[in-house]
């Protein structure tokens, strides 16, 4: 019996991993190609509030009162609010500019006014909140500062308290109100105020008040409270996350996205990048429409410079060419585009006699920044240009011309296809230097791409992988499956340090207050910071990347029982799914050789997720959620059929989806309809929990409108046609990321042999090391391991996937190494 042929072969696989040693040729004289020094990066988005609320230090929420609900709607006083009792009166409200109405500047579309009627016996208080928390530390010191103009008799302390105002960590009277005169003090200009506030407590979610016990009327903006930054750098970053990212040993940062490059609805909604630098109280902020929020660029283009600085890393910008998400500067109306990119690199590399150079020094920093790489867009070159990609070439072209008119010796990249093709091409006979590519996928795929570039012409542009991670099968936070089939691919990138010259991860930060995407490398909230598996195998293939490739001839033998696996089961199920979409399907017929099967009760599937409700013999889909799922209780036996179903998009992001092969939650196949975003189809596989994408193809389905699906499986080989176009013709794919994987490279400095062993499968084994022209000394092995491969760290527990070292005994020619099940194994041969 062959039920679940998976499982089946994983346990054969296993059964022939427990009796089997894997030997290792490593030859120490065949130095091959050189690594590149600047091979791992990182990548810096504002996503899930990495910036605000995330890695910029700033603790008040809604600094300078411009925050709203959403895109184009009025400010309002989120993350703030008063409290007084009676007799005592608080009244806050927001105002705006006018001839009679003079706000602190034109950067500002808001201030607070606040009209005060307290007593010292019945106080008054104006509350933030801040980013889900103030996190108040015993000792730990925090600067305030902020702005106010208006007449006003009594004193205003500044605080630091409990959520419920019960017990006051810290505290600091902040002006003398009332001293100068009886009928109390006025000022007619704005004026700024700080204070110092020590913490004598600890608390995650404290709050900042600012306490009043008089009367009179204030306006008040740019409310501002920092802890101790990385560096002590003013407008600084938040100690622990940047502790985090150097920890990675960058060698260079990629900025400010991504997504944020580009913007959405509104050019205004783009990172411009003159808006984001000089004191914070004349940074207007803007909507960062993308992922939800608005951004007060408290991280401004000067911050980026300075943090990559700080890190040690080379700066890597990536400017906007006119594209933004809903609209486009025509390519000949560029040049004011062209002139803000150039203005950039003034800024960063122009000497203090330049406009943008003395502005520079006029920041804090005279030396230059020295920008050396430049990605001209973000994401611009897909198929459809609608996608934020139009006439990309000629965009291209223009901003390299100018560019390198001025900075001859500027590093530049171009985008390649980004999402939907898993072999991206440079379309144009114009040369760039390097390729930008993508790719979001499963554990399998980074496991099957092992030797992805193996092949790639080492005659045109090299490679820089800008983005990567495994976004499917990564289990809730970021699994070790993830982190290992990532290992394994940036092994096979090593490999090929020829050609790829560049990689970062992405994203990196994740607040789990506010989550848009997931995975991230590093998770936290107002007090504390975890970095997931795939965070630590970042930072061990950084820390341990060698200088020169090393050939490395591993024998397996029991990598034959891997080709020897089916993937459709004998039995299995059908059904039907949804994406963040409303769908309506109804079954018109299972075909088996000559049996037809035409009847299937809705009443009497799997809801397995989702909100699933029957109308006659229509099933229809109702939730707005990823991943509903619903299966007919009708067993399928044999491993070939056809189903023919109708299916409708009644509403939402995406379209239909068609379930087939299902043995299990975590081993199923499914044929997308109208998925990513409703453009692209897509024949995708669920192994062992992980997704993998089998097959992909433009494409879309219009809204109430029945169309009629075709599947037709015949083994391993799948068609499916919609209405009577067929869309795949495609064969599944077997689960090849269980294995063993091995890359070497040399240390010339340190004069050690680095080797790298990757055992994606569940079961221990040992490998023998066999060096050849070198005589081994001593070893030293870094281990991120885990007992289960869908073991995850979390805020709670935030090391129970985490590396550990030890010394290992070499003897004469090498080592036998032991390699556990889920297991990442880093041996320094001296």
């Amino acid at each position: 019996m062959k039920t679940k042929t998976l499982l089946l072969s994983g346990l054969m696989l296993c059964t022939g991993m427990a009796s089997a040693q894997v030997t290792i040729d490593i030859d120490a004289a065949k130095a091959g190609v050189r690594v590149s020094p600047h091979l791992y990066g990182i990548f810096f988005e504002d996503i899930n509030h990495a910036a605000d609320g995330g890695l910029y230090a700033e603790l008040i929420r809604n600094r300078s009162f411009e925050d709203g609900p959403k895109y184009g709607a009025p400010a309002d006083l989120q993350a703030w609010s008063t409290y007084a009792a009676a007799p005592s009166q608080l009244e806050a409200r927001l105002i705006q500019p006018s001839k009679k109405v003079k706000l602190l500047n034109a950067a500002q579309g808001n201030a607070l006014e606040l009209v005060v009627d307290a007593s010292a016996a019945s106080p008054v208080c104006l509350v933030n909140e801040g980013y889900w928390g103030i996190n108040a530390v015993q000792g730990r010191s925090y600067k305030l500062s902020f702005w106010l103009k208006g007449q006003y008799k009594g004193t205003i302390k500044a605080t630091l308290c409990d959520a419920k105002g019960a017990r006051v960590y810290a505290e600091s009277e902040v002006s003398p109100y009332g001293m100068q005169e009886k009928q109390g003090y006025k000022l007619k200009n704005w004026q700024q105020y700080t204070a110092t506030l020590t913490s004598n407590g600890n608390d995650p979610k404290a709050q900042f008040a600012l306490v009043f016990d008089g009367k009179g009327t204030i306006d008040l903006d740019m409310v501002s409270l920092f802890p101790p930054t990385f560096k002590n750098r003013a407008n600084g970053m938040r100690p622990d996350l940047a502790s985090m990212l150097a920890n990675l040993h960058p060698k260079f940062m990629r900025f400010p996205g991504g997504c944020f490059v580009e913007g959405q609805q509104s050019p205004d909604n783009a990172f411009r990048w003159e808006r984001t630098i000089g004191p914070i109280e004349e940074r207007e902020g803007h909507w960062n429409v993308n992922w939800g929020y608005r951004t007060t660029d408290g991280i401004g283009f000067h911050e980026y410079l300075q943090l990559a600085e700080d890190l040690g890393a080379k700066p890597l910008y990536v400017v906007n060419v006119g594209l933004w998400h809903g609209g486009l500067t025509p390519v000949d109306s560029l040049q004011p585009w062209i002139d803000e990119c150039l203005n950039a690199l003034e800024y960063a590399n122009g000497d203090v006699t330049t406009k943008y150079g003395a502005l520079r020094a006029k920041n804090g920093h005279p030396a230059p920044f020295n920008i050396e790489y430049l990605e001209i867009g973000n994401e611009n070159n897909q198929p459809d240009p609608r996608q934020q990609s139009d006439r990309y070439y000629d965009r291209f072209k223009k901003f390299k011309d100018a560019v390198l008119a001025k900075y001859p010796g500027m590093h530049l990249i171009g985008n390649v296809v980004a999402w939907g093709d898993d072999n991206p091409k440079w379309g144009s006979g114009e040369s760039v230097e390097l390729l930008d590519e993508h790719y979001y996928r499963s554990p399998a795929w980074f496991a099957d791409n092992f030797h992805k570039y193996d092949a790639y012409d080492r005659r045109g542009s090299k490679i820089y992988c800008g983005e990567y991670a495994v976004t499917q099968g990564f289990g809730d936070l970021g699994n070790q499956n993830a982190a290992l089939g990532e290992a394994v691919f940036m092994m096979g990138m090593e490999n090929n340090a020829d050609i790829v010259e560049m990689a970062s991860y992405a994203p990196i930060f994740v607040n789990e207050n506010n989550v848009a995407w997931r995975p991230d490398m590093i998770r936290f909230n107002s007090a504390k910071a975890m970095g997931t598996p795939s965070y630590y195998v970042q930072r061990l293939m950084a820390e341990n990347v060698g200088t020169r490739v090393l050939p490395v001839v591993q024998t397996d033998p029991y990598s034959p029982l891997l080709a020897k696996q089916g993937v459709t089961p004998d039995e299995s199920r059908f059904g039907y799914a949804t994406w963040d979409t409303q769908s309506s399907y109804q079954l018109l017929s299972m075909k088996q050789g000559d049996n037809l099967y035409t009847r299937d009760t809705p009443e009497d599937g799997w809801m397995l997720s989702g909100e699933w409700d029957v109308d006659g013999d229509v099933l229809k889909q109702t939730a707005h959620r990823q991943s509903c799922i619903y299966v007919s209780p009708k067993r399928i036996k044999g491993n070939s059929y056809e189903l023919k179903v109708k299916a409708r998009k009644d509403a939402g992001d995406e379209g239909f989806i068609v379930v087939f092969n299902y043995v299990d939650k975590d081993n199923y196949c499914w044929v997308n309809f109208g998925g990513w975003g409703n453009t692209q189809h897509g024949l995708e596989q669920v192994v062992n929990g992980s997704k993998m994408q089998t097959a992909t193809c433009a494409g879309s389905v219009e809204t109430d409108r029945w169309y009629d699906v075709t599947l037709r499986v015949e083994g391993d080989d799948v068609k499916a046609w919609l209405d009577d176009k067929l869309v795949f013709d495609a064969k599944l794919k077997a689960d090849t990321s269980m294995g063993v994987f091995s890359s070497a490279s040399l240390d010339e400095a340190m004069g050690e042999v680095i080797l790298k062993v990757v055992n994606t499968t569940p079961e221990n084994t040992t490998a023998r090391v066999n060096l050849k022209n070198c005589v081994p000394m001593q070893a030293r092995l870094i281990r991120l391991a885990s007992e289960k491969g869908t073991d995850e760290n979390s805020l709670d527990h935030p090391t129970r996937i985490y590396p550990v070292d030890e010394v290992i005994t070499v003897d004469g020619d090498g080592l036998t190494l032991d390699v556990p099940a889920n297991s990442l194994n880093i041996v320094r041969v001296k």
